[in-house]
């Protein structure tokens, strides 16, 4: 304890702090926690019981690191943040407070951009004050609440990914009545991120053009997000979910939006730009609070951005909404294609489609691009899946000369929905896919078959990745 005091306190001295905003460690070595640093002159934060008050902004230098105490409360003032250039551990096994010091006070929060390992966040409330990282190795972060960001570190999210090539790891966290969206990334920078099992409740309560979700394709490294609830407050500009591709990043990026419940937005799941998309088993309903149908309210829409998208869309039900699916462009879109399960694109589609539309009309499937769309195998919002009834839901080639044409039968009439069949149905497990007395065949996430078995396929020949499972009618994505 004495020894990091002596330290702390020679660089404060020894570079003249005249500001006391700006307080560095030394970089020596040194392990600081909220306790040691109350207890250090100069550096500003004070102790009542386990509760830590940060009147000062703290810089964790290179060569030093920070560690949270389990159970504290941590203060911050107007302005505050905590930033690690170090390492640090906040896997708390008691829950942590970070908050405001005062109901006056909008303190920034805790900024990462330290290079040495990734870093853990685990237990940790977040009130008033975001997390943002900028270091090269990204965050794991679990257990954790985001709620009232006040937007004062950055306005991109209440938990800010960036620094190319960073990966993330979000898993059963709650992100609530933020001020800015709940998780926003660069545009410029690809980063790979999992988020699992999370909620999302009105995020963006400025109700600015963003999502509670914005993120950018990760190059070599997957976007995935999957078993989260997105809850919006019907507000006029904030949507669920955007994956772009404005910067022409290269690599596979592979996108996989699968087992989510959307509700309540101006607009469900969104791409732009180069990706490969696969949105499966998803409930998307009652997105339509655009201000007008020409400003969104579709289910899933997608465009080109100089870069064109592949997007499967599998399983899902798309209800409410002012559009179901929009097509704007693609390099190839399928919602459905039947004719040959030994095709390398086989989708038995088994996607449900009711009462969306604006104006009067319904609009299931809106193809405003020259693409071919192959959308087979789907129950639409008609009493009779018959040619003549589901084309009266579809707008295409028909209808404009100009546009691409929709390839939409064989339907499907709706039984043993993909959303009844128990989970069972397939499963993955030590490196097999089981699926008993059914067909399996699995997929490279390009599309490309890999394998094809009956009851039981095992994929232990195949190369580490993320592949997908087809079987009685349901998606299951596979890491091996």
């Amino acid at each position: 304890m004495k020894k990091s005091t002596i330290l702390l306190f020679f660089t404060l001295t020894a570079v003249g702090f005249a500001n006391a905003e700006d307080v560095t460690t030394s970089g020596n070595g040194v392990i600081y926690t909220l306790e040691s640093l109350s207890t250090t002159e100069n550096s500003g934060v004070t102790k009542n019981g386990k509760v830590y008050t940060l009147t000062n902004s703290i810089t964790i230098a290179e060569g030093d690191r920070f560690e949270i105490e389990s159970g504290a409360t941590m203060k911050m003032g107007d302005g505050v943040q905590l930033r690690i250039e170090g390492t640090a551990n906040f896997a708390a096994t008691d829950r942590v407070l970070v908050t405001r010091a005062d109901e006056n006070a909008a303190p920034k929060g805790i900024y990462m951009v330290c290079d040495a390992s990734d870093t853990e966040f685990k237990n940790i409330d977040f009130e008033y004050a975001g997390l943002r990282n900028f270091s090269s190795t990204g965050l794991t972060v679990a257990n954790c609440t985001f709620r009232y960001n006040n937007g004062k570190m950055t306005t991109t999210g209440a938990l800010a990914i960036g620094s190319d090539g960073a990966t993330f790891n979000v898993d059963n966290c709650t992100f609530e009545y933020n001020e800015v969206p709940a998780i926003g990334g660069s545009a410029m920078a690809a980063n790979g991120i999992e988020i699992t099992n999370c909620k999302f409740i009105d995020n963006n309560t400025k109700n600015t053009n963003k999502p509670q979700v914005n993120l950018t394709v990760g190059g070599a490294n997957s976007v995935s997000i999957e078993n989260c609830e997105f809850t919006g407050a019907q507000r006029t500009n904030v949507g669920a979910v955007a994956v772009a591709n404005m910067a022409g990043i290269a690599g596979d990026n592979i996108v996989w939006i699968s087992g989510n419940t959307i509700r309540d937005h101006r607009y469900g799941i969104t791409f732009y730009g180069g990706m490969n998309a696969t949105v499966a088993n998803n409930q998307i309903i009652d997105n339509k609070y655009a201000s007008s149908a020409m400003a969104g309210g579709a289910g899933i829409s997608i465009y080109d951005y100089g870069t064109k998208p592949n997007v499967t869309i599998t399983g899902n039900t798309i209800e409410g909404n002012l559009w179901g699916i929009t097509v704007l462009g693609g390099e190839n879109v399928n919602i459905g294609k039947v004719d040959n399960p030994d095709a390398d694109d086989y989708n038995p589609g088994h996607n449900t489609f009711k009462n969306n539309g604006n104006g009067g009309a319904l609009y299931d499937l809106y193809n405003n691009s020259a693409l071919t769309i192959y959308a087979q195998g789907n129950h639409w919002s008609v009493d009779e899946q018959t040619a003549e009834k589901i084309e009266s839901v579809i707008f295409h080639k028909p209808d404009d000369a100009k546009l691409g044409e929709v390839i939409y039968t064989p339907a499907w009439d709706g039984e043993g929905s993909v959303n009844e069949i128990a989970s069972e149905a397939i499963r993955y497990a030590d490196g097999k896919v089981y699926a008993e007395g059914a067909d399996i065949l699995v997929y490279t996430l390009g599309g490309a078959l890999v394998a094809r078995a009956n009851s039981v396929a095992d994929l232990s020949a195949l190369a580490s990745g993320v592949y997908v499972a087809r079987a009685n009618g349901k998606v299951l994505k596979c890491v091996k």
